[in-house]
């Protein structure tokens, strides 16, 4: 990741940051891609946002031991971010995992995002030193939405040279 997507997901107002894992060690990143889409579309639904209009940025991860596979992910412009909503999200993706309240499947922290730390001093408090490298240097998938608000936030608050 370049200087230049840091300060475009630095650029974005986030809201919840979240952390979701699966039971299955040898999860490939096709399974994690369409599990984090199913629950991202599903966040949008809950909070009736268009899922082309919700910021989202989503990193696959193996962890320390690699094949505990995990993924986390940053999400904004949500309508509520209240601790029952956080909740339901949790559910939702051990649901989607296939699990039951009594059968779990995975976990998934969902945070809320506290942006007086910034994104890089938040990543280096949530993650391990492992994964604030790969947040850095790795390949972050970044909405179209999410893209679009960095870009124009980024280029109002950086003032241009001749």
């Amino acid at each position: 990741m370049s200087v230049g997507d840091i300060t475009i997901l630095e650029s974005v107002s986030w809201d919840w940051f979240a952390s979701c894992t699966v039971q299955a060690r040898d999860a490939s990143d096709v399974f994690l891609k369409r599990k984090a889409f199913a629950l991202l579309r599903a966040i949008a639904r809950y909070q009736h946002v268009h899922f082309s209009r919700l910021p989202w940025a989503l990193r696959l991860e193996s962890g320390i031991d690699p094949v505990h596979r995990h993924f986390h992910f940053l999400i904004g412009s949500l309508r509520h971010i209240e601790q029952g909503e956080r909740f339901r999200v949790m559910n939702t993706w051990n649901t989607l995992l296939g699990g039951s309240p009594d059968r779990v499947k995975g976990t998934c922290r969902v945070r809320l995002y506290e942006p007086a730390i910034g994104l890089a001093g938040y990543l280096a408090k949530e993650l391990n030193a492992a994964e604030v490298q790969s947040w850095l240097r790795g390949d972050v998938m970044l909405s179209n939405a999410a893209a679009r608000i960095g870009w124009r936030n980024a280029r109002m608050r950086v003032p241009l040279t001749a």
